[in-house]
């Protein structure tokens, strides 16, 4: 097998797993330690806040570490922190040292998620970057699809939530033994360890003031935002409404279908202007999470299922394309690098819904409210200039 095709299945490979293991289905496993605690729902969501904080710290070490040890110890060494955190977990019976195993997940996702994988595949594949960014993300979609399910379903079972901790810890070491073999440095490495965004005409204060970039990274922050919300509050605001309805199941299916619309959406970026599709995908969210907050029946839970799916991954791969294409390969990398230390701000989401819903008596006011947000920034994404690259302050156009 060609090595480019090996190195983007062990990046897509532990994207799917770090992303399935935190943020999707942190909430399950949490939920059921917060039940046999006696943790209040805001004390519980601050776990996310945790992981978010640092995950947002460590968002730009990828662009540091990648250059000094490679891409293939950088996610070799996220996917060992990732089993530390989940050994820790797994040993928890108090919120300060849970929020310490959370904090971990936040350190060992930023350096297993999409700011190192997206700087392999584009070095690794060149002119045929975004169309293998769209596989990366497409494929790596599916542990918001598969892990949910599979947590309800350890936590459900003889182990309870010790047990899911511990066995996905195994799986988080194996993945880390699969990255060192697989992974290999791009073979143009070396000039790529020499560059930086100021060579591609971008130091970081001109895009952090781009319009560009900040259309992207608040329609990227805000889909953080309520993709985070739902994950670890769904299961609680079901219950709270008497819905029975599986949450586990609502976030495996969601994962599912964003999954398929993250590949086809791979192809429509190809042929259609990407702006377009993040709008649309944005409206698409917004209308979901008022479906979730309002919608006390099964059929509005199942049709929330393919609006949020497919309006999260959507907004995502679009973004990311989106600043490949106005920043270019490193400096594209380096920006979505600081989209996720911004990002970091999603993760006081759960924290803020479960101190709503600890005041008012259920989450539909944060529902709703994350999701009307996004409708300005849908607006500003549909009026968003691509025609060209800013180089040194000036527009010019695209290659």
């Amino acid at each position: 097998m060609r090595r480019e095709w090996l190195v983007l299945i062990a990046v897509t490979l532990t994207l799917l797993f770090g992303s399935g293991t935190t943020f999707a289905s942190m909430g399950i496993p949490l939920f059921a330690m917060a039940e046999e605690f006696h943790w209040s729902l805001a004390a519980a969501g601050a776990a996310f806040l945790a992981t978010g904080i640092m995950c947002a710290v460590f968002s730009l070490a990828p662009m540091v570490l990648i250059p000094r040890i490679g891409g293939r110890w950088t996610v070799a060494i996220g996917s060992l922190l990732l089993a530390a955190g989940f050994m820790l977990a797994s040993i928890s019976r108090a919120l300060p040292l849970f929020y310490f195993a959370a904090a971990v997940f936040g350190v060992a996702f930023a350096l297993v998620a999409n700011a190192s994988g997206t700087y392999l595949v584009a070095n690794w594949f060149g002119a045929r970057a975004g169309r293998m960014i769209g596989i990366y993300m497409m494929v790596g979609a599916l542990g918001d699809a598969i892990l949910p399910p599979v947590a309800g379903a350890l936590v459900g079972g003889t182990g309870g939530w010790r047990g899911y901790w511990l066995e996905i810890a195994v799986v988080a070491v194996l993945l880390a033994v699969l990255c060192v073999a697989f992974i290999r440095e791009p073979p143009n490495a070396a000039e790529v360890a020499a560059d930086n965004p100021r060579a591609e005409g971008w130091g970081y204060r001109t895009f952090l003031l781009s319009p560009r970039f900040l259309v992207l990274a608040a329609a990227m922050v805000g889909t953080q935002f309520v993709k985070i919300i739902v994950s670890a509050d769904i299961v609680p605001h079901f219950a709270k409404i008497g819905l029975s309805v599986d949450g586990a199941q609502i976030l495996g299916l969601h994962g599912l279908v964003g999954a398929a619309a993250t590949g086809v959406s791979g192809w429509l970026t190809e042929r259609y202007e990407p702006k377009l599709l993040l709008a649309g995908a944005l409206a698409m969210e917004t209308i979901s999470m008022l479906l979730l907050a309002f919608g006390n029946t099964p059929w509005t839970a199942y049709a929330f299922v393919p609006l949020f799916g497919i309006g999260w991954s959507v907004t995502s791969l679009a973004a990311t394309i989106l600043l490949i294409r106005c920043f270019g390969n490193n400096s594209g990398t380096a920006a979505l690098s600081t989209i996720w230390t911004l990002a970091g701000f999603a993760t006081a989401g759960p924290a803020i819904a479960g101190y709503m819903a600890d005041v008012t008596g259920s989450f539909v006011t944060a529902l709703a409210l994350f999701g009307v947000l996004l409708v300005p920034v849908a607006v500003a994404a549909l009026f968003m200039n691509t025609s060209g690259r800013v180089v040194s302050g000036a527009l010019v156009p695209q290659d």
